[in-house]
């Protein structure tokens, strides 16, 4: 089978490699259809893997797919359904991994593409608990941004900030990954936002989007922006995902009582 693999630093290659064997038991075997591109396959492929790894690996960090066949014990998975699969091998033993906290999991094998072996391959198996189906309606495509893009959007808004409808959110570089993601996710519960851009092309496509409000950073502090479009009053949340150059500012967009 085929497999886009790094050989080293900036060296991609489309090798044949052997292709995996019959799922064991509680794995399926997945063709993977389509892979979704990252920043952290951007890090991997410039060498800023941050662990040691062996070369050449296997690139692609999140991906749909369709099962090919299970392992035995399998149940709720049938060959020809779409699915979608998390991006690391954690363990499902240790207490993170019991509570379906995957992403705090103490004994993770890797992230696939960057530590270990990725979905930048025609097959892979992979363990069904990792694996969950794409509905009706959203293709291969769609589905393969879901695990790192909107996952990771899904967990900052609604797990950890709290996000309620009708809430006010200052969403920090609109015109990325997932602040793209994170516009759409707060207007689908009827947000009203405010979006951070670098320019105005990108102020136009957050708008477009979902964004109430969009400020050039560029161009004008947002923190005044914010609290000048909000008469003083601040924001609910601030979809913080940049760093040290907008921390401060975030705070000072907060409402009594918000959430960072």
């Amino acid at each position: 089978m085929r497999a886009l693999r790094l050989h080293g630093d900036r060296d991609l290659r489309i090798d044949e490699i052997e292709a995996p064997a019959a799922p064991a038991a509680g794995e399926v075997q997945i063709r993977v259809r389509a892979v979704g591109l990252n920043h952290i396959d951007v890090w991997g492929y410039r060498g800023m893997a941050f662990a040691k790894r062996k070369l050449p690996l296997a690139v692609g960090a999140e991906a749909s797919g369709e099962i090919v066949s299970t392992g035995a014990g399998v149940t709720g998975f049938a060959p020809g359904e779409r699915v979608v699969m998390y991006g690391a091998l954690t363990c499902g033993e240790c207490k993170a991994c019991r509570e379906g906290r995957d992403n705090l999991c103490e004994n993770v094998g890797g992230v696939m593409g960057f530590h270990i072996d990725g979905f930048g391959r025609e097959f892979v198996n992979m363990p069904a608990r990792l694996v969950i189906p794409v509905p009706e309606g959203v293709s291969f495509e769609e589905a393969a941004c879901a695990p790192i893009a909107f996952g990771t959007v899904q967990h900052m808004l609604f797990d950890n900030a709290k996000l309620e409808p009708g809430e006010s959110i200052l969403v920090h570089a609109g015109g990325s990954g997932i602040g793209t993601a994170a516009i759409k996710m707060a207007k689908a519960i009827g947000c009203t936002i405010y979006a951070t851009v670098g320019d105005d092309e990108k102020g136009e496509k957050a708008k477009a989007l979902g964004a109430d409000f969009v400020v050039n950073y560029r161009t004008e502090r947002f923190e005044g922006e914010v609290r000048r479009l909000t008469k003083r009053k601040g924001v609910d949340v601030v979809f913080e995902h940049v760093g040290a150059d907008t921390w401060n500012g975030s705070l000072l967009c907060l409402k009594r009582g918000g959430r960072l």
